[in-house]
């Protein structure tokens, strides 16, 4: 047997299976889960290559160590696999998810394709009494599409609605490599591609390439922080098309940063692609004490139904924006707005004016005559 094949068996810790056994099916799934969430030795779970399986109910790990999948091209239908309850006014809110990590433990997990899902896709709960190292969560060749809520969702926030400042004393760092998040939030109103809740003390890190964020009902991607820390995201090579429809009335963006509290916005963007979305493409919001430090190049927003790239910065903080190689186009209102506000709607400005730097910006048939909206911002 292959030393491969060996490091990859991943029920040693069980009397009545064999080492050898890899997942197929739901069953062996279930067990291979059970074990890992028993025993801490156990820190990777392989399935056969291309292996088919339908979940009747959430897979759940519960373990405190680090867990790996390794997928081989495994396809997992969650349609079946747990569900969600609408209340009067239109929220959604459900436990299950096809994948669920209860866990601070670090997350990998490759090759592995999630349809269908019947609640949230692949989730992970973060323990609010979590301390020591920023979780890490890390996902390579792994595609999530139809999912009727979110199709990720990192989640260190103690509301049940996603509201408040409570969460664990630990950060999270996201890492997506040659994926796809395609047509997920369709069953509920206000779900995402992908969607990233950080609460209390910690930052966001988010590093992603070479991945497809489109057709999602609600945003693209939401990165939402609040409390002691920032948002640094680093996207390559990522496309952010057509999202934001499934909410008439509240439309949402390709990709959308919410920061509040003491914490800056830190974005570096290239050869991006956010096309055709329903609000903004680019939409970076900042309250209470923190700046936006963002450098976008090689990007191309087309189509979007608000403004092509927005940023606002509001109370204390200041913004550096430097756009090079930027293309803006067709968007209904204006195609670039920069804002810095210490209170939104001052009639004087008291604060240090933000710098804007441009090069190779090209505006092309936005609202607004191409003008670009600017409040308390030096162009450069």
């Amino acid at each position: 047997m292959k030393h491969s094949l060996l490091a990859a068996t991943i029920l040693l810790a069980s009397s009545n299976l064999s080492a050898a056994t890899i997942v197929n099916d739901e069953t062996s799934f279930k067990q291979a889960m059970t074990q890992a969430n028993e025993n801490i030795t156990i820190n990777e779970i392989v399935f056969a290559k291309n292996a088919r399986i339908n979940l009747s109910a959430p897979i759940i790990y519960t373990g405190k160590q680090d867990l790996s999948l390794r997928g081989n091209g495994v396809l997992i239908d969650g349609q079946k696999a747990g569900g969600f309850s609408i209340a009067k006014d239109l929220t959604a809110t459900t436990k299950d998810g096809s994948l669920v990590f209860n866990s601070s433990g670090n997350i990998s997990i490759e090759q592995l394709t999630l349809l269908n899902s019947a609640s949230r896709g692949i989730v992970i709960n973060i323990p609010s009494d979590a301390i020591g190292d920023d979780i890490q969560v890390s996902l390579d060749k792994v595609r999530v599409f139809h999912s009727a809520l979110y199709g990720l969702h990192i989640d260190d926030n103690a509301d049940e609605f996603d509201t408040g400042m409570l969460g664990s004393n630990i950060g999270i760092k996201l890492t997506i490599s040659s994926s796809s998040f395609v047509a997920n939030g369709v069953g509920a109103i206000d779900f995402d591609g992908i969607r990233v809740d950080e609460r209390s003390k910690g930052s966001i890190t988010a590093v992603i390439t070479d991945t497809h964020i489109d057709a999602n009902g609600a945003d693209g991607i939401e990165l939402d922080e609040a409390g002691e820390g920032d948002v640094n995201a680093t996207f390559k090579n990522v496309t952010l098309n057509s999202n934001g429809f499934y909410n008439m009335r509240d439309l949402d963006d390709g990709f959308d940063i919410d920061e509040a509290g003491e914490g800056d916005v830190n974005v570096t963007i290239s050869h991006v692609q956010a096309n055709n979305n329903m609000d903004a493409g680019l939409d970076f919001d900042e309250s209470d004490a923190g700046s936006i430090n963002a450098s976008i190049s090689k990007t191309k927003v087309n189509g979007s139904y608000d403004d092509g790239i927005q940023l606002s910065e509001l109370g204390t903080g200041h913004i550096e924006v430097t756009l090079k190689k930027v293309s803006v186009a067709n968007s209904t209102n204006y195609g670039v707005k920069i804002e810095q506000w210490l209170v939104k709607g001052e009639d004087q400005i008291a604060e240090k004016p933000g710098a804007l730097k441009t090069k190779k910006l090209k505006l092309k048939n936005n609202g607004k005559d191409n003008q670009m909206k600017l409040h308390n911002m030096n162009l450069n």
